[in-house]
Order: structure tokens, then sequence, then C-alpha cells
């Protein structure tokens, strides 16, 4: 049985109606008999005789089942709408529409409003709530809020304090919430999530544990020059062609081309993050492949959100560089960058001996270095990873569950697996109409 009280929450609500002394006025509050019954509200929410209390709980109904046009109905064009994890105000029902919408994106539907109190004051109310999921409260999602009615029984504004943080955790506090529903939902996405955080400690900071030489902080000067080095011969081109290029290993080589090209492989799901999408768009996750591969994939693959059934996209909908990731071009240039990568380490530089003495000579250099050894790593990341954002592609695309078996079975096949899904996929139709 609830308190018969209310909560902190609710007696700040009363304190903005209060008249002032001699007076004492209170605000009426819901009675006991009516709080003891704790419920989620559906569309059809209780009846109450002050206007904001009843299009507040209006309010909470509708956003309970998503209905984003009946949630912004409860509100006056010029509202404002203030919510404390947030460093400032939603001024009118345009701003107040983009932020429900986002936060409805970011949580799953079974995420629900439950009202605990109501201090119905005639033209403001005070509201005390926490958050179910699948009517289990969630920890830390309490709060209470103040909304207050115009003349017209529209809400004009509204004042919602959540639990107390001691900083503005806005977006961030929004996306953390977003990421533990998803994971909640599917527990699976806490594989790619470790595993990403174990990557960066062990790159950046760790010395001596898994990955050999310096960490990536430590500023070794050989590795820089590593980098360079490398980095010059992006994809082989400046050797091949020209003179005065560095001498690198060819397999370290080869194992950085295929890299970057299994990175830029990824960019054929570009459709993934297309307008509209709640992560919004993929191509900083792709460009940061290119440099610090799985400290970006792993993550993304954590966070995105998945497809909706029934959602079939068109080339119209997506921007110039997600149409030109479409292209069947990608993937036939990008394997071919990966077999020069093998010609390159059994051939090129002939100076490094046979193949048995390349291998024995990048065994020993890959023992005490660190960049080339976090290469591998990434390449086992990619090929354990690669399947994962091949369901939704093929559902963006109308493929039927039951044919989409020998798509997902090219994703078992590293690399070259997912070159010829990229080559072999359904297209895209040019208009949605």
């Amino acid at each position: 049985m609830h308190k018969t009280t209310l909560i902190l929450a609710c007696t700040t609500a009363a304190a903005f109606v209060v008249p002032e002394a001699p007076t004492h006025a209170r605000l009426p509050t819901t009675p006991a008999s009516a709080r003891r019954t704790r419920t989620r509200l559906a569309a059809t929410p209780p009846t109450y005789d002050g206007a904001a209390a009843q299009r507040a709980v209006e309010f909470f109904a509708a956003w309970n089942v998503r209905d984003m046009d009946a949630a912004c109905a409860c509100y006056s064009d010029d509202c404002v709408y203030e919510d404390t994890q947030y460093a400032g105000a939603f001024e009118g029902k345009a701003k107040l529409r983009e932020h429900l919408d986002r936060v409805a994106d970011a949580l799953p539907e079974s995420f629900a409003f439950v009202v605990d109190d109501v201090a119905d004051g005639g033209d403001t109310v005070g509201i005390r709530w926490h958050v179910e999921n699948e009517g289990k409260p969630l920890p830390f999602t309490r709060g209470a809020s103040i909304y207050k009615a115009n003349a017209n029984g529209l809400l004009c504004s509204g004042f919602d304090v959540p639990e107390p943080a001691p900083l503005k955790p806005g977006g961030t506090g929004l996306a953390l919430l977003s990421l533990a529903s998803k994971i909640i939902d599917e527990p699976v996405r806490a594989v790619p999530l470790v595993l990403a955080g174990v990557y960066c400690f062990q790159l950046f900071l760790a010395e001596g544990q898994l990955l050999p030489g310096p960490s990536a902080l430590a500023l070794d000067g050989a590795t820089w020059v590593e980098v360079r080095d490398l980095s010059l011969n992006f994809w082989f081109v400046g050797p091949s062609l020209f003179g005065g290029f560095p001498v690198v290993h060819p397999g370290l080589e080869a194992i950085f081309n295929l890299v970057l090209a299994w990175s830029a492989l990824f960019a054929g799901f570009a459709a993934d993050g297309r307008r509209g999408r709640p992560q919004g768009s993929m191509l900083p996750t792709l460009a940061g492949m290119q440099f610090l591969t799985n400290a970006f994939f792993l993550p993304y693959l954590a966070t995105r959100p998945r497809e909706e059934d029934g959602v079939l996209v068109a080339l119209d909908e997506l921007t110039l560089i997600e149409r030109a990731a479409e292209s069947r071009a990608l993937p036939v240039l990008l394997g071919s960058v990966g077999a020069v990568s093998i010609y390159w380490f059994c051939n090129a530089r002939p100076e490094f001996g046979g193949l048995d003495e390349r291998l024995a000579s990048l065994r020993t250099l890959l023992a005490g270095d660190r960049l080339g050894s976090s290469f591998l790593v990434d390449l086992g990341l990619y090929a354990a990873f690669q399947s994962w954002l091949i369901p939704d592609d093929l559902t963006r695309r109308g493929v039927a569950t039951d044919d989409q078996a020998p798509f997902k079975a090219l994703g078992a096949v590293p690399f070259v697996g997912l070159v010829a899904y990229l080559a072999l996929r359904p297209r895209l139709p040019a208009t949605s109409e």
C-alpha cells in the first residue's frame, strides 16, 4: 500500500498554486483508495475534475502507446516543456514533438509510465510517476512532474523532475537508457559491447597483457613510423607504380590493406543509418573504422536499432553517398584489394625470400609489434561479427524470412562471403512508389 501523503514532488506542485497566508489553501489530492491501484495508463485514462490533471494523464496514456499525435494534442502551440535532465527548455509544440519522437525511438515499446499520485489543482497538477518495463519497475526511473493548463484546457507548460543527477545528462542519459533497454531486450548485444571495452583497453592502455609492445598512448616513435609507412603504401598503389616508397614487410602490408578493405566493405550497409533512423547516419562510424576499426564497429553493433518488420527502403530515401554504397562496384573493388593483398604477401618484395621465410619473419615481427598484432585481432573480430548486419539488410530489401538462409550463409565466410553477399543481394527499388 502506498503512502497516503504525496511525496516531495507533489508538495512542490502544490507550492505553485497555494495562495499566500493567511488562507493556507492546499491542492486537493487523489483519495487514498484510488492511489492504492497503480496501473500502466492505457489509451483511456482516468477522469479528473481539473483540466491540467485530465490533459496530463491523457498525455501519459498517449505516450505509453506511442501515439505522438495524441500526446502533442494535449499541449498548446506555445507550450514550454522542461525536463531537468536537459540544459534548456523545449519551446513550442514542434520542439516538444521532436523531443518526444527522439525519446520514443530510443526506448522499447515495453517501457511505460505508471502514475503513482495525482494532485489535482484545477489548472495546475502535480504527478508522481515511475517507469516500468513489461510490468516491472526500472531502477532510477522515478520522478515528478508539474503541468499547467491554459484557458482552453491545453497544457501550456510542463516541468519534469526525474530522480536527481549531479550532472545534466541530456542526450547522453537518453543514449545510455536506450542502450540498456536494447540489452535487456536482446542480451546478446552485450557481447560486442564488452569486446569493444576489452579491445580499447588492450590497444590503448594495457602493457604486457594480450598484445605485445607498448600501448598506443605510449606514443612510441617506432609505432608512428610504422603507421606512416603503411599509410603511404595504401592499397599498394605507391610501391607498385612509383619508386622511393618505404619498405615494409609484405605480410604486414597485406594485413593492413586487408583490414582497410574489410572496413570499407561495411559501407555496403550504409542504408542502415538512412534519414529517420534513431541512431543517425552510419557514415561517421564507417569513417572511424578506417582509423580505429573495431573501436567504432563493435559499439555500433551494440547500439543500433533493429529494422522493423515490413519496412521496405528505396534508393530515393538515401543520400548520395548511401546510394553510391549500394553499387555492385563496391564489393568488386574491395574484393580485388583483398585478392591483391594475398598476392602481395606471397610475391612482392623478393628480398623477403620465399613463402616459408616470409611467414617466419612475419611471426617474429608480430611477436613484438602492437600495431601489427592488433590488425590480426581486427580481422578476427570482423570475421566473427560481419554477419550481424545481414538479416536487417535483407529485411529492408523485402526478402522473406524463409528465403534469407542462403544469404545469411555467406555471412559465415570471412571477407569473401561478405564480398559475395554485397554483390549478390537483391537491389533496392529506385522509388518507394
